[in-house]
């Protein structure tokens, strides 16, 4: 990765993970990527595929080349949209996140959402959209009684998704 004009490191940004630098995917130390063979400092671990995979530089994955190189995956399961760019932009160029079960990557207008991050009741009740996320939630008819036992990082986790399209919220649930 090339320093701005400014001397400061420029990561990669995700249409479909705009938080990605905040939350537990990226490792911030210095290794080999696995695809390209240059030094990093940053870089994810994670990937289905049938080689072993410990290091891959965010441009690497950003620019498709991991995903060509080890003919794998970032995300396991999402909910379908009709674009194939979309889905290659996705699967292919995308970080996934850690959840319990293996993510699952939710839609919206046609579209894929940006994943926010993980959340408990708490949270989605701080951010004033608990009652629309659960009831939102709550017709997709998964776990009973979720509001009551959701916890950011708990053994009943959420995951928040929002609309890039509609700016909706959405909710995906898990649990160990």
């Amino acid at each position: 990765m090339k320093p701005n004009d400014n001397g400061e490191i420029m990561l990669p940004k995700f249409k479909y993970y705009p938080n990605l630098y905040k939350g537990d995917m990226v490792v911030f130390k210095e290794d080999i990527c696995q695809c390209c063979g240059k030094k990093v400092d940053a870089y994810i671990e994670n990937m289905y595929s049938e080689e072993d995979i410990e290091c891959l530089c965010l441009e690497c994955v950003a620019n498709g080349e991991a995903a060509k190189k080890f003919d794998g995956d970032f995300i396991q399961a999402a909910e379908k949209v009709s674009d194939p760019a979309k889905k290659d932009e996705l699967f292919h160029r995308t970080p996934g996140y850690i959840s319990w079960q293996g993510e699952y990557w939710l839609a919206c207008c046609d579209d894929y959402c940006a994943y926010i991050g993980k959340v408990g009741t708490k949270e989605l009740e701080e951010m004033g959209i608990a009652n629309e996320v659960f009831a939102e939630y709550d017709a997709r008819g998964k776990y009973e009684d979720v509001r009551e036992f959701l916890v950011k990082n708990g053994s009943v986790t959420g995951y928040l998704f929002k609309c890039l399209h509609c700016g909706k919220y959405h909710l995906w649930v898990d649990a160990d």
